[in-house]
């Protein structure tokens, strides 16, 4: 296996806490929403050296005509922000709800009023991908272009709604469950479960 390629997937599970599993009490990650794989990014903040390689491999996923970084509260935040720093961009962030100020209520800090290139989205990871939609669906309202940069999605392939964006990921549920399955952190079994009841594109 090239090191190299699975390079994102080895350090998510080589930090503890990030790669949680459980196939006999599944996890609940909203009200309601119960899954046997969890992958908390947060835990990656503990680690500078991590933190670096993570920072630096999102850095090159940034389109060239990006005028600003933009991350997805509060998972993103920490990414988008170092991210800006490497790349020496304007940073804004994007609330997961409605406040009272800010451009459409949504958004932290200041856009610029140069609209010829495009805003990139950071978050950590995309389930169903609605807040990182939400967020490109609000700067296109607002005249910016947009694309969306994640660390981790659980996604296959895009949803529908999410067909019209350009979404890019250092690693995904398949690249996760080859380096799991070389680990022997995972048996087949637990591979088909897994995308089974990860891949949120089927529901």
């Amino acid at each position: 296996m090239p090191a190299k390629k699975y390079l994102i997937e080895n350090l998510l599970f080589n930090v503890p806490g990030v790669v949680n599993y459980n196939t006999k009490k599944y996890i609940e990650v909203q009200p309601g929403v119960m899954t046997p794989l969890v992958i908390n990014i947060k835990e990656t903040l503990n680690d500078y050296a991590v933190r670096f390689k993570i920072t630096k491999a999102l850095a090159e996923l940034v389109n060239l005509k990006s005028i600003c970084i933009c991350g997805i509260e509060s998972g993103g935040s920490y990414y988008a922000s170092a991210v800006a720093d490497i790349l020496k961009k304007p940073l804004v962030l994007f609330r997961k709800g409605f406040k009272g100020y800010g451009l459409n209520q949504r958004f932290v800090g200041a856009l610029s009023k140069n609209k010829n290139g495009i805003v990139t989205v950071i978050d950590d990871v995309i389930g169903e991908g609605k807040i990182s939609t939400a967020a490109v669906t609000e700067l296109k309202r607002a005249g910016y272009g947009a694309e969306v940069c994640a660390i981790f999605s659980y996604l296959p392939e895009m949803k529908l709604f999410m067909s019209k964006i350009k979404i890019a990921y250092l690693s995904d549920i398949n690249g996760l469950c080859q380096v799991g399955m070389a680990k022997k952190f995972f048996s087949e079994n637990d591979v088909k479960l897994i995308k089974k009841e990860c891949s949120y594109s089927s529901r």
